[in-house]
């Protein structure tokens, strides 16, 4: 029992002198505390005292302007204030900009500094004389500009960008990716037709081909409106020179009744898509002109009437009434093959032509200038189809799902696509027809455009399609310019 009363009166006895620690550390900081106010008082006291002594008795003892109380209870001479022991018995220097603007220094203890900022001071009194002081200041405080609505959050000015601007940018790109899936779509309905590759001449003479894309155009003349690889022939070829960099775009027709070699065989060139199909026709123009075609598309009557029609009309012009005769002949052939009512023309002039107005323009040749009035129409109806589809770009699915599907090409799907897509930047920039310097001649009882002479149209041809200047042809073409010009000198030009 007497360990147990022990233990007791032990554990009491320590909790007595913990409380009696506690209060006399208490006891202690509160006398630290005073020690430090009266201290701080007093240096307070002995500030004001010199700076009355110093600058005159003018200046109230304890002002703001000379010493401002710290709000801590820390003490002066502490960590914050950055003063030292050293520093205690002299007055607190202030600042400029809390200094009295009524005061001045007098002359004997001003410094540069303190003249350099009057000179400052004078210079902004002057620049700021009749313009309105701001009731607020925008860094904050207790005049910063009040909110318009307290009530409400502060919103971050600097978050992501707003939903609608990013729809309204998003918009376009869904058109077009809706526009790049249906052509893609409806070009796979296009008949393709494989070229065989070795059956076709590639002449690379001329390296400035390589920046060109080179597209040949045949037109068949087919009463059905069929496509046939063998046995029709064409009733207008056409090459378009497209430049890779710039878009631009250059037309050359080749006149139809041009007498070339076809394998050895002279011939009309036109006959040579009627002998071996597409293959054979490229073969002869690479091989008669120094060319590397490796593309075609081929087009019926019906394909061109329908995509003048879906464009709402071309404008061309009838010039001569010769012309006006043969051309409403021509309409009448071909409303019974494409079908329709097209009217005929009563007079000379321009007009709006639908699509069988059209066609029938393109193949008109009995008049003066014949087949050479004829190609320079095809060439005015190409161009007037490709400007007009550049003005209604919206009528574009239209084309290509009416038109493509009646035609024949050796272009890919993805090739299809991306010209169909840049029309829009295409520019045709000139139009001309081979060969340059020609004259007709019957021969053997057959009408034929000879050349003169076939080497000379060739260099004319490169230097118009790709800037070539002085171009030399290749010793094939020169053989074949010899034979060409051999059966030209027998013939008696025409007056």
């Amino acid at each position: 029992m007497t360990k147990k009363s022990n233990s007791v009166s032990f554990r009491s006895s320590r909790k007595t002198s913990g409380r009696n620690s506690s209060r006399r550390n208490e006891q202690e900081r509160r006398t630290r505390s005073e020690e430090r106010r009266t201290r701080d008082s007093q240096y307070q006291a002995d500030t004001d005292r010199q700076s009355g002594l110093l600058y005159g008795d003018d200046r109230q003892a304890g002002s703001d302007y000379y010493y401002s109380q710290p709000d801590s209870d820390q003490s002066f001479y502490g960590r914050e204030s950055g003063r030292s022991r050293s520093d205690q018995t002299r007055p607190r220097q202030t600042s400029s900009r809390n200094r009295d603007p009524g005061y001045s220094r007098p002359d004997y203890q001003r410094t540069r500094g303190d003249q350099a900022r009057t000179r400052r001071d004078q210079t902004r009194t002057r620049s700021s004389q009749g313009r309105p002081r701001p009731e607020y200041r925008r860094t904050g405080g207790s005049q910063a500009r009040p909110r318009r609505n307290p009530g409400r959050p502060v919103k971050n000015r600097r978050s992501t960008p707003k939903t609608g601007c990013l729809i309204f940018a998003l918009i376009p790109l869904i058109l077009i990716a809706v526009l790049i899936t249906f052509t893609y779509k409806s070009f796979k309905k296009v008949e393709k037709h494989k070229l065989d590759q070795e059956a076709i001449a590639q002449v690379t003479q001329d390296r400035n081909m390589k920046k060109y894309k080179m597209i040949a155009l045949f037109g068949v003349d087919d009463q059905n409106n069929v496509i046939n690889d063998i046995g029709s022939r064409t009733d207008s070829i056409i090459l378009a020179c497209i430049n890779k960099r710039t878009k631009q775009v250059k037309l050359m027709s080749i006149y139809r009744d041009t007498y070339v070699s076809i394998d050895g065989d002279y011939d009309k060139i036109n006959a040579a898509y009627s002998y071996g199909g597409p293959e054979q026709a490229l073969n002869t123009i690479n091989r008669n002109l120094d060319l590397n075609i490796q593309d075609f598309a081929t087009v019926n009557f019906k394909a061109l009437a329908d995509a003048v029609d879906i464009l709402g009309g071309i404008e061309l012009t009838i010039e001569s009434e010769d012309e006006l005769e043969n051309l409403n002949n021509y309409i009448h052939n071909m409303n019974n093959i494409n079908g329709g009512d097209s009217p005929g023309f009563d007079d000379t002039g321009t007009y709006v032509f639908d699509g069988n107005q059209a066609v029938a323009y393109s193949r008109i040749r009995y008049f003066a200038g014949g087949d050479h009035a004829r190609a320079s129409h095809q060439r005015m109806v190409v161009e007037g189809i490709l400007q007009k589809a550049k003005k209604q770009p919206w009528k574009l699915k239209a084309i290509i799902k009416t038109v493509f599907p009646q035609c024949k090409t050796s272009l890919s799907t993805g090739d299809l696509t991306r010209l169909s897509l840049g029309i829009l930047f295409y520019d045709i920039k000139d139009s001309q027809a081979y060969p340059f310097d020609s004259f007709d001649q019957r021969y053997e009882g057959t009408w034929y455009g000879f050349p003169t002479t076939v080497e000379s149209n060739v260099i004319k041809a490169h230097k118009y399609l790709f800037g070539t200047k002085d171009y030399e042809p290749t010793k094939e073409l020169k053989k074949i310019s010899k034979k060409v010009s051999s059966v030209a000198d027998e013939l008696e030009p025409p007056d």
